[in-house]
């Protein structure tokens, strides 16, 4: 008798939850937007912030990173926030952009 497939979804292809110090990213709608307009993801945004770096100051509660990448720089700004359906504080995601670098 020939075994059937198992037709259930596999852990390893259940969307996991994103994170960057601890605290999950949750996405705004102007984020995703900016996100689609760009055909990037989230591990996008995880790999900008871990491995980017921070060209200005921003408020206490806000975090910007910068990446190169060929002659294009990413950035993604997140926020600090307080997410009211879990009860627990998590990052937003406000901005989202790609631009090609100016030569000096």
């Amino acid at each position: 008798m020939k075994k059937e497939k198992n037709l259930y979804t596999y852990v390893d292809n259940i969307c996991k939850e994103d994170t960057y110090k601890g605290l999950r990213i949750i996405i705004s709608r102007t984020a995703m937007q900016e996100l689609i307009k760009h055909n990037s993801t989230t591990q996008e945004i995880i790999e900008i912030l871990e491995k980017g770096y921070a060209p200005r100051k921003r408020s206490k509660e806000k975090i910007e990173k910068w990446l190169d990448k060929g002659n294009k720089t990413y950035n993604a700004v997140i926020a600090k926030n307080y997410d009211e359906i879990n009860k627990k504080e998590c990052w937003v995601l406000i901005h989202f952009g790609k631009f090609t670098k100016r030569k000096k």
